[in-house]
This record gives structure tokens, sequence and C-alpha cells, in this order.
């Protein structure tokens, strides 16, 4: 008696189910989505480091200027522009008196466009 031929079936591994291709580009999807977030968050960063910087970069050109000038700041509080990189800024400067009447104390603040305190800083002006 002779057997009876088999009939030759397909492997089952020999290639991906749909559902296991779909979950894959799932999983690569929500990566790549995560990936595009923390780019767009470290380029906002870096501007508002830029920012900063060139805001800082007005407030001390404001207190080199009150040195050059070589005259007392006087107290009170004023409201000028300042511009660098292309960037407009507003500075904010309040001087007040200190107990010793040689010394006034200057508080600046560098406000963007948008209104965001770019840069603060106190500094101390002594009549020279």
């Amino acid at each position: 008696m002779t057997a009876a031929p088999q009939a030759v079936r397909a492997p089952r591994d020999a290639g991906f189910t749909l559902l296991e291709v779909l979950v894959a580009l799932a999983v690569v999807s929500l990566a790549l989505l995560a990936a595009l977030r923390a780019s767009g968050a470290l380029q906002d960063d870096a501007g508002r480091y830029r920012n900063s910087v060139l805001a800082e970069q007005c407030a001390q050109n404001y207190l080199v200027e009150q040195r050059l000038r070589q005259n007392f700041v006087a107290v009170g509080n004023s409201v000028s522009s300042c511009s660098e990189g292309g960037v407009d800024f507003t500075l904010h400067v309040d001087v007040r008196p200190t107990p010793n009447p040689n010394f006034r104390r200057i508080d600046l603040r560098v406000l963007d466009a948008s209104g965001w305190a770019a840069w603060k800083v106190v500094a101390i002006a002594w009549n020279q």
C-alpha cells in the first residue's frame, strides 16, 4: 500500500500579520511625535536664550552709559527702548536711594515685545 500524498502547507512564520504591522506603526508614530515635540521645545528654549542674551546686552549698555556720563543717577522711574540684534526691548529702570547717600540702587527690567521679562538685574551706582 502506498501512502496518500499529504498536502503541502505554507509555514505560518513566513511574515507579519496585519495586526503586528499596525502595532509597529503605532509605536513608531508615537516615538516620532515625541521627538517632534522635544525638538520644538528645544527650538523655543534656544529662542528664549537668544532673547535673554540680547536683553542682558541692553541692560549692560545702559549701565555703562550711566557710568560714562559721570552723572549721579537721579532717583525715580524711567522707561526707554533698546534694540539689540534686530530685537526691540523696553528697559524699565527704577532708581532708589540707599541708606548711604553716595550710593543708589538701580533695578533694571528688560522686556521683549510680548512683555516677557527677558532680563532682570540690580546694580549699585555711586557718586563719582
